[in-house]
């Protein structure tokens, strides 16, 4: 290791300028380190959300909870799937161990319930979506101003919002308690049935004139001008105003509907101090900076706020909670940093050499900043408190080497040679021990859950921090130490080796160190140290009765899993009386009772408009003042509240923040079996019992009452005959309750839902069977089936009836020829009667007549015969006109007829295709259903696919240990039905998983440090002294804790895995130097005694200042990130005082033990051997003589 030495003193220029590039780059790291109050932490846990509007629980969780949990519960990555189930709403929460990948888990999740989705209920909505301390809000404001709600709603969704939106680091921005409007289109039936207007058209109509359109650009003489088509619509008399197209032209969306704005009815009133308020939470993107995210937004808000008359208070702000706590710590660490220099001027009483140890306490941390910069890590609590733990111990290794060429130069020049032979001596022994404490957190890298990602980042840290100081104390400190060390004595002229290559490094002998003059410190302190040595017995009796006794009181200690943040607040439940309809008026004088309280800053108050027959639940949430004791508020608000009549239930619990989010804050006793009656029971039992256990302060049951669900019952039969199904009915319950959402416009310069809602009964439980249904198609078709089959009929009758006609009017033409042809036959007779008498009668001769009268006779006849042609003429030309009247009226008849025949068939057609275009009659629900109320459970909870009800309780603070006593008490002796079981889950199942994994991780430390230690001391022997030691170091810690009343937490034990490299470092320095003496041929009491007293000093040192840079941490005196600083910082002061003491004390006994015991054994191998030899050469001896004898004999 001395060759980094060497390199240094031969390039110190060099040296010296990088010391400066580090304390730059050191500077420029800190400032731009990300700052948070903890380390990011993601969950493995995935949430699926199912919502299918107007199912009841138990359908909701048949339908849809129990086969996604099936479909979740067949990942083989899965370990546990629980669900929640309520109406219209399925919750499943699916965990993973933390080994898995997020990514492919998440992806297989997705998989698995998108899969399932067809089978859902129509208009279901899934969601999937993980979390972790990310989602945390980095601010919660509220909002209030004195105009109208609506208004500065909008406004503060119109410009609030989107500023904050825009911030660099912000996700999303949601705004709560906004009263907002939508444009319902009521339809009117009559008029919509008059103008043959279908609901459906509305839609397409609201798309198509809802936005203006690009068509292009125009040549101007101005340029280019754009052209939009349309203008957006901005008002609801734009939306009645739109044009519909109907067979009979065009009509007005106002003829056959009521568009209105109205406000949509809110689901909860949120209330700050008192007074209705709208609610901002800003929610920081993965890796962005919540402190600059807080200023940003803050100066957004000073900005906006006199515009829109508004007064914004801070409820909540991670920024001042961060700042502070790193202000606070880094206020400890430079105290701790002044203690420690202070402590090594004490011991070292040279400023120059104190200097030198001090320069190398900020490089180190300078080194860390850097290396937290480019791992990506965050400047937390965490990683400060590791900052400012490792304050006192970057400097141990600067302290052993400044004492070793301190102690090694005496009053002589300081060459390289001398640096370098100091350095040498102690190179092997400081890394030896630097590498040991780094061992001990290697484990964590495998420390799963909430544990290794908090306290990963703190390992990293201690870490790279001393890494860094052995760096500092093998290159930075021996340049310093040879420029600021190297003043000759008085009166010496001897010349100084300015390369440490140019001298030969002569080595100083180890057994020289043993006969320097013991300094007053030595004096002082090594008579106790060696009467313990010359009692070994009875020094090991009373260190075992102490670590016994110690081991005995520490079951006394209360645990805890994270402690408090300091940033907490109490909230409470409160339910009231039955008959209690205003909320609001019942939320009143509590919120005027909590907000006189002393050390209540903020009332959030949270009113539900809760569901019928279901006990509304209010919520309050109190913050505090700063440094307000969450305590002592508590008991005030207690007493407070007591003085209040007619509040109902009222209840108290105390939330932390931060350590909340990431541990929890209750123990969840999860009750599960099949029986829900017997799961109610078990339930109210457990809360009755618990609820007076000591160490509690409440219990939270997650049963509520049962609530009244209105169950709509087909008739199946009638019901499917007309077209409907359950889906149908469903739908058309909630479009007629709810409207049907057809799409969103911006109006009034707010994007707002546009809803069509269908006529029938008033919006009340009461009045759902009036709700008229939507026609099917199977009504439609029977009504026109009805229609054709009327129009069948109808000419059906019509042909009858002509029939019936046409007989009759042939029967009387029948008649009428009969009468004539009677009549004919009559006159027939009577002229054959005159035609006979005729022939008959005798013929009388006429009278001669005269010429004259021949010729008048003739005259007379010519006469009439031209009468007679006349007559026939003009008779002829009458019966010819007589005939053309008789063809015209033929011709009239036929035309008349035909025009007949033409309307019949118009009329029959336009009856026909009205017979097609019938549609069918809307019924109402109660025509094929019967309406009915039913009681049943608010809410279904099931674990691994059986019910449950979990009980939440919250421990009192550091009581956890006796709230977990108090559950098991509670479940051994309370006579529980049958058929029940128990699981612990919270805050308590994870205190047991990592008080278990750090419990492994301390084994596992145990034994890298071994290898460490076997590694540098090449034997078995010695690094089992320091193993056997290990116990006997915590005891310290568990002192410290007792008395100091700290609970034991993570803190607690991420300090006591510390200790255990802790209390190896000053043992490796020690025993590293007994070995050299007693190589360099000292005996084992001269090495032990000797070593002891020479490293006495950089021992108490190097404890000294850790334990005095410690302190301020320890004390909490500032108070930020005391809930993980203190406890650790308490554990490892304890645990160093008892390691100084066992290292200077236990280590050299049972060193002295056990060699003295290994050299009894080579003494008896040896006196073993010897005798061996010994009567070998007796038996060589005697076959030599036994061989001289026979050759005497012979000759």
């Amino acid at each position: 290791m001395t060759f980094f030495t060497r390199a240094s003193l031969k390039n110190r220029l060099l040296v010296g300028l990088m010391t400066l590039a580090i304390a730059v780059l050191g500077l420029f790291s800190m400032s731009a380190l990300k700052q948070e109050l903890m380390p990011s932490m993601q969950v493995p846990m995935a949430f699926v959300s199912v919502q299918s509007q107007g199912l009841a629980p138990e359908e909701m969780s048949r339908t849809v909870t129990e086969p996604v949990e099936q479909a979740l519960g067949s990942i083989p990555a899965i370990t546990s799937v629980t669900s929640t189930t309520s109406s219209g709403m399925s919750q499943i929460i699916v965990e993973w161990p933390f080994t898995e990948s997020e990514d492919d888990t998440l992806r297989a999740i997705k998989s698995a319930a998108d899969s399932l989705k067809p089978s859902f209920p129509s208009g279901s909505e899934l969601e999937v979506f993980s979390g972790g301390s990310n989602d945390m809000p980095a601010m919660v404001l509220s909002a209030g101003s004195d105009t109208d709600a609506i208004e500065f709603g909008d406004a503060l969704a119109q410009t609030v919002v989107p500023a904050i939106q825009g911030v660099s680091g912000v996700k999303q921005v949601t705004l709560s308690g906004h009263e907002e409007q939508r444009v319902t289109i009521d339809l009117r039936p009559a008029d919509m049935t008059r103008l043959k207007v279908a609901p459906e058209q509305i839609a397409p109509v609201l798309e198509a004139h809802g936005v203006a359109l690009p068509a292009g650009e125009a040549e101007s003489d101005q340029g280019k001008l754009s052209i939009t088509v349309g203008t957006a619509l901005t008002s609801v008399e734009e939306i009645a105003a739109l044009p519909i197209a109907v067979d009979n032209g065009v009509v007005r969306v106002s003829d056959f509907a009521d568009v209105n704005l109205e406000t949509v009815p809110t689901t909860e009133i949120s209330r700050v101090n008192g007074k209705p308020a709208l609610t901002l939470q800003v929610i920081p993107a993965p890796g962005a900076n919540v402190v600059d995210i807080s200023h940003a937004v803050n100066a957004e808000l000073d900005r906006l706020a006199p515009g829109l008359h508004a007064e914004f208070a801070t409820i909540f702000d991670q920024a001042p909670f961060i700042e502070q706590s790193i202000h606070d710590l880094s206020v400890e660490g430079g105290l701790g940093l002044l203690f420690a220099v202070l402590v090594i001027l004490a011991f070292l009483g040279s400023w120059r050499s104190t200097i030198i140890a001090a320069v190398s306490i900020p490089l180190s941390l300078l080194i860390t900043l850097i290396g937290l910069w480019w791992s990506g890590n965050t400047l937390n609590i965490l990683t400060l408190g590791a900052l400012t733990i490792a304050i006192g111990r970057v400097v141990d290794d600067s302290i052993v080497v400044i004492e070793n060429i301190s102690r090694r130069r005496g009053s002589g020049p300081l060459t390289p040679s001398g640096v370098v032979a100091s350095v040498r001596q102690v190179a092997g022994a400081i890394t030896a021990s630097t590498l040991t404490t780094v061992a001990v957190f290697l484990p964590i890298a495998f420390v799963s859950g909430i544990a290794g990602q908090l306290f990963r980042p703190f390992a990293v840290t201690v870490t790279i921090a001393l890494l860094a100081s052995l760096a500092v104390a093998l290159t930075i400190v021996p340049v310093l130490a040879y420029w600021f060390m190297r003043k000759q004595r008085h009166g010496d002229t001897s010349p100084v080796a300015e390369d440490p290559e140019s001298a030969e490094l002569a080595e100083v002998s180890d057994l020289d160190e043993i006969h320097a003059a013991p300094d007053r410190l030595q004096r002082t302190i090594m008579p106790a140290l060696n009467a313990t040595r010359r009692h070994p017995v009875i020094t090991l009796l009373a260190s075992g009765l102490i670590l016994v006794s110690t081991l005995v009181m520490s079951t006394q200690i209360p645990t805890d899993f994270l402690g408090s943040s300091g940033n907490e607040s109490i909230s409470l439940t409160q339910t009231p009386k039955a008959d209690t309809e205003d909320l609001v008026a019942a939320a009143e004088p509590v919120e005027s009772a909590l907000g006189k309280i002393d050390g209540v800053r903020d009332v959030m108050t949270s009113i539900p408009m809760g569901t019928a027959g279901v006990p509304a639940t209010i919520s309050y949430s109190l913050q505090l003042d700063d440094g307000a004791d969450v305590e002592v508020v508590g008991e005030k608000v207690d007493k407070a509240l007591a003085k209040l009549k007619d509040t109902g239930d009222l209840r108290r619990e105390t939330q932390d923040a931060f350590v909340g989010d990431a541990g929890g804050s209750g123990i969840s006793l999860q009750i599960q079996g099949k029986d829900p009656a017997a799961l109610r029971a078990a339930s109210e039992l457990l809360e009755k019992e618990l609820a007076k256990a000591d160490g509690v302060q409440s219990v939270k049951s997650e049963l509520a009452g049962e609530q009244p669900v209105v169950r709509v019952k087909l008739d199946e039969a009638k019901a499917a005959t007309l077209g409907f199904d359950r889906g149908s009915i469903a739908r058309a319950v909630q479009e007629a309750l709810q409207g049907k959402q057809v799409g969103r416009l911006m109006l009034l310069g707010q994007e707002r839902d546009i809803v069509v809602r269908t006529p029938g009964a008033e919006r009340t439980a009461d009045k759902l069977g009036e709700i008229l249904l939507p026609v099917t198609p199977q009504q439609t078709a029977a009504a026109q089936k009805i229609a054709l089959d009327a129009l069948a009929d109808k000419a059906k009758a019509e042909a009858e009836e002509a029939r019936l006609k046409g007989n009759a009017e042939l029967t009387k033409q029948l008649n009428e020829a009969s009468a004539q042809r009677s009549e004919l036959v009559s006159q027939i007779g009577v002229l054959n009667q005159q035609l006979a008498m005729l022939r008959s009668a005798p013929i009388i001769p006429e009278e001669p007549r005269s010429p004259e009268d021949d010729a008048l006779l003739r005259a007379e006849q010519e006469r009439a015969e031209q009468i007679a042609a006349l007559e026939g003429a003009l008779a002829s030309a009458q019966g010819g006109i007589t005939g053309i009247d008789e063809q015209l009226a033929m011709l009239r008849k036929s035309q008349s007829e035909a025009a007949t025949q033409l309307a019949e068939a118009q009329e029959a057609e336009a009856a026909q295709k009205a017979a097609t275009e019938v549609t069918g009659t809307a019924i109402a629900l109660a025509d094929i259903a019967t309406v009915e109320e039913e009681l049943t459970a608010p809410t279904i909870t099931r674990a691994e696919g059986q019910r449950q009800v979990t009980l939440t309780v919250n421990p009192k603070k550091g009581q956890l240990d006796a709230a977990n006593a108090a559950v098991e008490r509670a479940i051994s002796t309370v006579d529980l039905p049958a058929g029940v079981s128990f699981e612990l889950g919270g805050v308590s199942a994870q205190q047991d998983e990592a008080f278990t994994q750090l419990g492994a991780a301390m084994l596992g430390a145990i034994m890298l440090v071994l290898l460490v230690m076997i590694a540098t001391f090449r034997s078995f022997r010695g690094p089992l002294v320091l193993l056997i030691s290990i116990p006997f170091a915590a005891t310290g810690a568990i002192l410290g804790l007792l008395l100091t009343g700290t609970p034991l937490g993570l803190p607690a034990l991420i300090g006591l895995l510390m200790l255990i490299g802790i209390v190896v470092t000053n043992a490796i320095v020690l025993m590293d130097l007994v070995n050299r003496l007693r190589a360099s041929g000292a005996s084992l009491k001269e090495a032990v005694e000797h070593g002891t007293r020479l490293r006495l000093r950089p021992i108490l040192m190097t404890a000294a200042a850790t334990i005095f840079a410690l302190i301020p941490m320890s004390l909490g005196l500032t108070g930020g990130g005391v809930f993980i600083s203190k406890p650790l910082a308490i554990v490892v002061i304890g645990g160093l005082i008892s390691s100084t003491l066992l290292t200077l004390v236990l280590v050299p006994i049972l060193y002295t033990l056990m060699e003295r015991r290994r050299e009894r054994k080579l003494a008896k191998r040896e006196t073993r051997r010897e005798r061996r030899e010994e009567r070998r050469a007796e038996r060589d001896e005697a076959r030599e003589a036994q061989r001289a004898l026979k050759q005497g004999l012979t000759e």
